[in-house]
């Protein structure tokens, strides 16, 4: 690091939060109980002891039970179904009893049953013997709180348990709620019972006006298609159907056979052949008749040919016969194929009128058939309503007739009896009672302490509740003398204590952005925090750090650190500045050499005023004097919460360390202590926690320097045996 010959005081650090926040972790409440549990034990104790001694007086509580019965069915007189079924089918059902056993709504139907003369048998155990004029508790305060419902494993039954001050009333009232509840289904499942009655009323009414109307309509529709002779119109129609059909058929295939005869004389005539090969041309009208006589003609020709010559008279009148014949054939072919085209278009306007006849026939079946479906819908709406009537009264009838029965399942099956013996004395409440105060004052006191109490305890509160940067935590050292304890450092008495010290350094070396030479004050709240002991080993680890180290005692009310290091407080800086300064040698009397780099000046001896004497010491040409021979000058001073001396150093010195031992000092009181500083314009770097219990450091969650044990960092570094 440079150095550098500027001594003028650090500007003060930048104002913290006003409102710091302290965090709580569940192992601070386990801390705070650990530590002051026996305060709330003592506590719990006298308050369990004065409850007991000064108990109220208590009566003697009777308690007795009845039990109810949940049939899973029961015999019925008519194989009627009921309208409520209140038989027990599963266990949550028997579960929804039990609820409703301990309904406001049910406690109040038991309530309201109790007559007066019930009532004062009741109330009249609950009258305060040291008052007797005061008002009784209501009925419902009474009984509600003390009457338990519970059901017996494995069975139907369901008991209810009743105390009371008075035997006869518990018996009265574990009686009365069993009574009750039957009483109670039973009014519940008449109730419904009547509500489903009126119910089938209002739709038997309305079915019965549904089941006329539809019979009005039926009639109606039945008079308006004259559905009496329906069937034999719908016969007449479908066998006219038929007939249309037949004749349809025959029509069509006479057509087809005619046009087929017609094709083929046409086939035959464009062909040039004969048509009396055609056998509907041959044996139509004389055509058969006429072509036998002409064949005949021609055989009697060819017989008078070979007779007589040409002119013959028998061959000439052959000859006009045959003539007369052919005439005659061409006439009856040519007829009977005028017949076929007649018959062909006569069969087509037959078809024709066949098929218009079969058309109107279908439109008319069709009809039919529709008003036929028509009545059969209606007939069955009619049917159907009249047999929901008829459903819907039959129901009523027997909702009517189970209506005038009981209908229930449930039933006393043991009887509450009178108690002959108390089963509390209030023995039990009163040690219930004493044994929660006890232990919640056990467990409140301490934590109560614990929150009200504001001292630094852990690492974690320096940064939280103070809001300055943790330097590093020292722990408590046992075993140790005073000599010892200040040397811990430069005698290596303590391993994890040598770490501790080694990381406060090397944490204020990051942290110091001075060169040097500069001066440290270091400084506390009140006395016995270790202050002294912390200047006397971190001037040690500077001066092992090869850094030319004074060592300055500035308590002048109580010095200290010459008995540290065993050194007779005969002369030191005290002397030194009350010499004229013409008489004053250039450098302090009394500077003891320590060890290498590591000097020490002590006060020398007290002064009645300390005040004049720090602010003389705090001047530049005497501070100038120490830096020409030293890189660190580090200032024991007092307690700055009492003595206002450290704060006439702060003025002087460049930068400052603050001392807070375990559970010693306020927030409160520290953050108002370093406000005063930062006024004066020292800068803080940050809060050493000492004396912290080795067993706490790491329960802290704090895992620093030093935290280990001895013998971790001992195990550590020894070297393995060959």
């Amino acid at each position: 690091m440079t150095t550098t010959e500027n001594t003028t005081p650090r500007s003060p650090s930048a104002a913290k939060s006003s409102t710091p926040t302290l965090r709580r972790t569940p192992r601070d409440f386990w801390d705070m109980f650990a530590e002051r549990w026996w305060i709330g034990a003592i506590i719990g104790l006298i308050a369990a002891g004065l409850i007991v001694w000064f108990r109220p007086h208590f009566e003697q509580i009777y308690t007795t039970e009845v039990s109810l019965l949940f049939e899973a069915r029961k015999d019925r007189v008519l194989n009627i179904q009921e309208v409520v079924d209140t038989s027990l089918q599963t266990a949550t059902e028997l579960n929804t009893h039990m609820e409703q056993l301990r309904s406001k709504t049910f406690a109040d139907y038991v309530l309201a049953s109790f007559s007066p003369a019930e009532t004062e048998v009741v109330q009249k155990a609950y009258i305060d013997p040291l008052r007797p004029s005061a008002p009784l508790p209501s009925l419902a305060s009474i009984i509600r709180p003390n009457v338990t419902v519970f059901a017996r494993r494995g069975t139907p039954i369901i008991g209810i348990q009743a105390a009371n001050r008075s035997p006869d009333a518990a018996a009265l009232i574990a009686n009365r709620y069993a009574r009750k509840y039957i009483d109670y289904n039973l009014d519940s499942a008449n109730t419904r019972t009547n509500s489903a009655i009126v119910f089938l009323r209002n739709q038997a009414e309305e079915t019965r006006t549904q089941v006329e109307a539809a019979e009005n309509a039926l009639q109606t529709y039945r008079a308006k298609h004259n559905l009496a002779a329906i069937g034999e119109t719908q016969n007449v129609v479908l066998q006219k159907m038929s007939s249309l059909g037949t004749a349809v058929v025959r029509a069509t295939l006479d057509q087809i056979d005619a046009k087929s005869l017609i094709d083929k004389i046409g086939e035959y005539l464009r062909g040039g052949r004969n048509l009396l090969e055609i056998p509907q041309i041959l044996s139509a009208g004389q055509v058969s008749s006429l072509n036998s006589s002409l064949n005949q003609l021609l055989s009697q020709r060819t017989m008078l040919a070979e007779r007589y010559g040409a002119q013959h008279p028998k061959i000439k009148q052959n000859e006009i016969e045959a003539q007369e014949t052919r005439r005659m054939l061409k006439e009856s072919i040519d007829k009977a194929i005028a017949d076929l085209n007649a018959r062909y278009e006569v069969s087509a306007q037959y078809l024709q009128r066949l098929q218009a006849e079969t058309v109107g026939s279908e439109g008319q079946a069709r009809e039919l058939d529709k008003i036929s479906v028509d009545y059969k819908f209606l007939e069955q709406d009619a049917n159907a309503k009249r047999a929901t009537y008829t459903r819907i009264m039959d129901r009523l009838t027997e909702a009517t007739i189970t209506s005038q029965m009981a209908n229930t399942n449930i039933a006393i099956f043991d009887p509450a009896w009178i108690p002959d013996a108390p089963s509390d004395t209030g023995a039990m409440q009163i040690t219930v009672k004493a044994g929660t105060s006890g232990l919640a004052l056990l467990i409140l006191i301490p934590l109560a302490i614990g929150l009200m109490d504001s001292r630094i305890r852990t690492p974690a509160q320096v940064e939280d509740s103070l809001q300055e940067p943790l330097l590093g935590v020292v722990k408590k050292m046992r075993k140790m003398g005073e000599a010892e304890r200040a040397q811990v450092f430069r005698l290596q008495k303590n391993q994890d204590l040598a770490e501790a010290y080694r990381g406060i350094f090397s944490e204020i070396e990051v942290r110091s952005p001075l060169g040097f030479p500069k001066a440290f004050l270091v400084t506390s709240s009140v006395p016995a925090e270790g202050k002294s002991l912390l200047c006397s080993n971190l001037a040690a680890v500077f001066a092992a750090h090869k850094r030319r180290t004074l060592l300055v005692d500035c308590d002048l009310r109580r010095p200290t650190l010459h008995r540290y290091f065993g050194i007779k407080a005969s002369t030191g800086w005290v002397d030194w500045l009350e010499t004229p300064p013409d008489q004053r040698p250039a450098s302090p009397d009394g500077i003891v050499h320590v060890s290498d780099h590591l000097d020490l000046l002590p006060a020398g001896r007290n002064s009645e005023r300390p005040t004049e004497l720090l602010d003389h010491l705090g001047r530049r040409e005497t501070l100038q004097i120490l830096f020409q021979n030293y890189d660190i000058v580090i200032f024991d001073t007092p307690p700055a919460a009492i003595f206002p001396d450290a704060l006439m150093l702060a003025r002087c010195c460049h930068e400052m360390i603050y001392v807070c031992r375990y559970r010693t000092v306020r927030a409160v009181v520290i953050r108002k202590v370093l406000d005063r500083f930062r006024g004066a314009g020292i800068s803080v770097l940050g809060v050493v926690l000492n004396q912290l219990p080795e067993s706490k450091a790491r329960t802290y969650g704090y895992h620093g320097y030093g935290t280990q044990s001895a013998d971790y960092y001992k195990a550590y570094v020894e070297q393995p045996k060959a």
